[in-house]
């Protein structure tokens, strides 16, 4: 059995999801899938950013896509 991680995540009362997600971001990968992530997006890579954007485009029944600052890095325009 593996030993239990201890670092100032350890103690704090969040659940285990949480705490892997400050681990990912305090390291420079992004919280929800890993890949490292670019500064300045607020601890996400550009792939979940723009699955986000395209889910609440759809979610709020949006047609017209913006063209965002991470849309455009993603696709290199």
């Amino acid at each position: 059995m593996s030993m239990a991680i201890q670092d100032e995540f350890t103690e704090l009362l969040i659940s285990r999801q949480r705490k892997w997600q400050l681990r990912q971001g305090k390291t420079g990968k992004c919280q929800q899938c890993g890949k490292p992530f670019e500064s300045g997006h607020n601890g996400h890579c550009l792939d979940c950013i723009s699955q986000r954007l395209e889910l609440n485009r759809k979610r709020n029944g949006h047609k017209k896509r913006y063209r965002s600052m991470s849309w455009r890095l993603q696709n290199g325009k």
